[in-house]
């Protein structure tokens, strides 16, 4: 059986969400960040739009894990958990699945 992890509640703090969203790995699982980016980009600008986030848990998983990569590359200012577009991937994450995951690919 796979490596099962719990989805973070809304409250958790920024480290356990930012854990979790290295749980997948986007850039392996997904042809790497030049691959990934206009999945993310398609899914974000739907969202903007439309406030729907699809029923994909692991190209929403992708889309947290990218967003942590570039929460991380950009400085790391504010809040990542609170962030709305996190918040979003999360909550939907979480409703999806149930509260919990496997863990997918090569996690550092």
């Amino acid at each position: 059986m796979d490596e099962q992890v719990r989805v973070p509640d809304e409250g958790a703090d920024g480290g356990e969400f930012f854990r979790f969203a290295h749980t997948y790995n986007g850039y392996e699982l997904h042809g790497g960040p030049t691959d990934l980016a206009p999945t993310v980009r398609s899914v974000q600008e739907r969202w903007h739009r439309t406030g729907e986030l699809g029923e994909d848990v692991d190209v929403l998983r992708a889309c947290l894990f990218f967003e942590a990569r570039a929460y991380r590359h950009g400085g790391g200012f504010g809040r990542f958990e609170r962030q709305d577009f996190v918040l979003a991937l999360v909550a939907r994450i979480r409703a999806l699945s149930g509260g919990h995951v496997p863990v997918k690919g090569t996690v550092a």
